[in-house]
């Protein structure tokens, strides 16, 4: 093996070992774009756009604010790569953005920020979330071969990494959720004299009626020390 393959290894365990040390998927998505920014030769830019099920996007990661100018615009456009980009067909390249007729506004726009050329992935992740991983290049033409396969690689990390820090959060949310429930039933349950089960369907009831989730009400509760209908008439007023 030569010494530019071990130095490749070398990094990309180095990736996985800095992936796997953040505790949210935004630190890391950010921590992806970095990495590919630096590492993808011809990519003078990147950024993430995450997608959920609902139908909703958003670009909460970017190595620079023209690069989420262009990942806004497709959002404010409604069309670009980063939309159309599926299980079904992975990898989108868009050689010359001058040229490009499959998405000429975003086009258009992205042209005018200094983009010349641009490399999507997809990231499969989680159940009702995916991710695309947009590289930008400034020059028609800036990714290779070796730049696409890279760019692959970084993908497959971060998408293990993206659904590693998913499930991280579902838990600690629902051991939050737990605890915080639990404190809101202790204080009904002492200042009333009721059962767990009744303290517990006083929280319900306040969710139900204001159709905010259980677990904020608690959380109320616990912070203010009011009762769950105390909470929903401070809230309102």
């Amino acid at each position: 093996m030569d010494e530019s393959a071990i130095g490749l290894a070398r990094m990309f365990a180095d990736l996985a070992q800095q992936l796997q040390q953040k505790g949210s998927w935004e630190q890391t998505l950010t921590e992806v774009v970095e990495a590919v920014h630096w590492a993808v030769h011809g990519c003078d830019g990147a950024g993430a756009m995450l997608h959920r099920a609902k139908g909703t996007s958003e670009s909460p990661a970017f190595t620079a604010e023209w690069v989420h100018s262009c990942d806004r615009a497709q959002l404010e456009l409604g069309e670009g790569p980063s939309l159309d980009v599926a299980a079904e067909h992975p990898v989108v390249r868009i050689p010359d953005m001058a040229t490009e007729p499959r998405w000429p506004r975003f086009a258009a726009r992205a042209h005018v920020l200094g983009v010349g050329s641009m490399l999507v992935h997809r990231l499969p992740s989680a159940a009702g979330l995916s991710c695309s991983l947009n590289l930008y290049g400034t020059l028609p033409g800036a990714f290779d071969a070796t730049a696409e396969e890279l760019a692959e690689i970084f993908a497959a990390h971060a998408s293990v990494a993206l659904a590693g820090a998913r499930v991280q959060e579902t838990l600690e949310a629902a051991v939050a959720s737990r605890q915080s429930i639990g404190e809101a039933c202790g204080i009904l349950m002492e200042r009333h004299g009721t059962t767990s089960r009744q303290a517990f369907d006083m929280l319900v009831r306040a969710s139900q009626h204001m159709n905010v989730k259980l677990r904020h009400i608690a959380e109320a509760v616990v912070r203010t020390g009011r009762d769950p209908n105390d909470v929903m008439h401070h809230r309102d007023g």
